[in-house]
């Protein structure tokens, strides 16, 4: 189960981006919330359509005197019984996400991996102040190059400052090159960029209060267009729909790759570890022709991280490797031009090509 960071400044719109989320009714969503008081008051402003919840307050997640606590969250969330697709961890405005991924990834429990780390970005502090100083770069340099995924949120705010949107857009490209960028305003980013859900069957009986927002809004199509210099409360009427969220939602491309063929595992190691700019996820499975080999390599990349872990291959199955690559802005015929020429064509391979992956397997 994927654990994703949403990190980003006092203010920046971290809460609305996670309520966005939740409201979408797409998988079901464990959420992690830490606030820095020991009032947890992010948990009060997050929705009740959450599937699972769990509040750490008192500090930053990543200043915990005992780091199990974070990992005892962990693992009551990523229990079977709760059926959940996807952890997301609100971290505290004054977090580090650096020390926040480098515990995930040092995580004891076994269910999880990690899913990336989300910096939710204010434009509104790229604005010029009320006496007209401007901040060059009003966030750390550290939370911008270890980012998976960079949110601009409230982006509508530079449309009449070009000279912030510019200096904005010159920063990530000097700091963070390559990194995928979502602009939007009310956190509206389409949750399959971050995590794919399950198939379950359709719900019977009672609706689920997630279900009800989805039955009103199949009814309700109003969007009332207004000026904003703040998020939206809890509770205001930001449903997307049709014409008023192509923006927001449809920002992103994937491409896939399936052929009974085999990878090269040299190669297709290369191509995640020198991903193309824009590229934000790749998964899939992979068929490695070594002899002695009868498991498939289940892949999972996300941004500067990646993992391989072994599987039978499921009854009646052929071997095949199938790949998809997610993320904004990307040139889809060079990547999947790329993602083929991981595809190898030799027959068996010398066992040694496996440590490229080696490595990488969990």
């Amino acid at each position: 189960m994927p654990v994703i960071v949403v990190s980003g400044g006092l203010g920046s719109g971290k809460t609305t981006l996670l309520n966005h989320l939740l409201r979408q009714g797409m998988g079901r969503i464990g959420v992690v919330i830490n606030d820095f008081g020991d009032i947890n008051v992010d948990a009060f402003l997050v929705q009740g359509h959450v599937d699972a919840t769990a509040t750490i307050s008192g500090g930053c997640l990543c200043c915990l005197s005992d780091p199990s606590e974070l990992d005892d969250t962990l693992a009551l969330l990523a229990r079977p019984s709760m059926d959940l697709d996807v952890i997301v961890v609100e971290a505290s405005g004054l977090a580090e996400p650096r020390e926040l991924a480098r515990m995930l990834l040092s995580s004891t429990v076994t269910r999880i991996r990690f899913g990336g780390i989300v910096e939710v970005l204010d434009a509104a502090a790229w604005l010029p102040g009320p006496d007209g100083a401007i901040d060059p770069l009003p966030v750390a340099v550290d939370h911008l190059q270890v980012a998976s995924l960079l949110v601009v949120n409230k982006d509508d705010l530079l449309h009449d400052h070009p000279e912030a949107a510019q200096r904005l857009t010159e920063a990530l490209q000097r700091h963070a090159p390559g990194t995928p960028v979502v602009r939007t305003s009310y956190g509206r980013i389409d949750p399959t960029l971050l995590f794919d859900a399950a198939e379950r069957d359709a719900p019977t009986g009672q609706l689920s209060f997630t279900d009800l927002l989805l039955e009103h809004g199949a009814k309700d199509h109003r969007h009332d267009e207004h000026d904003h210099h703040d998020e939206a409360p809890v509770g205001a009427d930001e449903s997307c729909h049709d014409h008023a969220c192509d923006h927001a939602h449809h920002r992103y491309s994937s491409v896939s790759v399936e052929s009974p063929l085999p990878v090269d595992p040299r190669r297709l190691v290369a191509f995640l570890e020198h991903r193309a700019p824009g590229v934000y996820r790749v998964k899939g499975r992979t068929h490695v022709d070594v002899p002695g080999n009868d498991r498939q390599y289940i892949v999972q990349a996300v941004g500067g991280w990646l993992a391989f872990e072994k599987r039978p291959w499921p009854a009646d199955t052929a071997p095949i490797t199938q790949l998809v690559a997610i993320g904004t802005g990307i040139d889809t015929e060079a990547v999947e031009e790329a993602m083929r020429a991981c595809l190898s064509e030799e027959g068996p391979l010398d066992p040694d090509r496996l440590h490229a992956m080696t490595r990488y397997t969990r």
